[in-house]
């Protein structure tokens, strides 16, 4: 039995294990998890190089996440997604999307690490019942329509997590 303050650590470190994976594969790295402090999440070591890691979701609506973090705690009720008609799922989670990312890089808690260490990684989990490609070019758009706000100072990497057949993945995002 899990309860549901024993979830997130669970979650994410699966979450961040897929990106350092994806990581080391897109940039030819060898990075492994060093320390999870929080903050930030994880800290990456590759023998030579220490980057910093943030992980954050974002969930299509607040009863989306109550229905998936009650459905896999054993100490809470099971809240599914309450039956209503939805609309423009895309463009609704492109804005959630947005305003997770931009809120993750207007924080001022990453500025020791950025002074520190460089700019990190950063996960965003994609938690929506109707994640396909058609809503990964919705956020693309959002995101070029909001003027392809430049988050290089803070994140040099990137990375969206899902879930794919069961398994954690990620993928690196540009979104240009």
């Amino acid at each position: 039995m899990t309860t549901r303050r024993e979830i997130k650590p669970k979650h994410e470190a699966a979450v961040i294990r897929a990106a350092v994976q994806a990581h080391n594969e897109c940039e030819g790295g060898a990075f492994a998890i060093e320390s999870m402090p929080d903050p930030p999440d994880a800290f990456l070591f590759d023998g030579s190089k220490r980057v910093w890691l943030e992980h954050t979701d974002a969930f299509y609506h607040p009863d989306w996440a109550e229905h998936l973090t009650s459905y896999a705690a054993s100490d809470k009720e099971h809240r599914p997604m309450r039956e209503r008609g939805h609309v423009d799922m895309d463009n609704t989670f492109a804005d959630v999307f947005r305003e997770v990312v931009l809120k993750k890089f207007k924080s001022k808690s990453y500025t020791r690490l950025v002074e520190e260490y460089g700019p990190g990684i950063l996960v965003v989990g994609l938690e929506s019942p109707w994640l396909d490609p058609e809503m990964i070019q919705a956020i693309n758009n959002k995101w070029t329509e909001s003027g392809s706000p430049d988050l290089s100072s803070v994140f040099e990497w990137v990375y969206l997590g899902y879930r794919d057949n069961g398994k954690n993945v990620a993928i690196q995002w540009s979104p240009i």
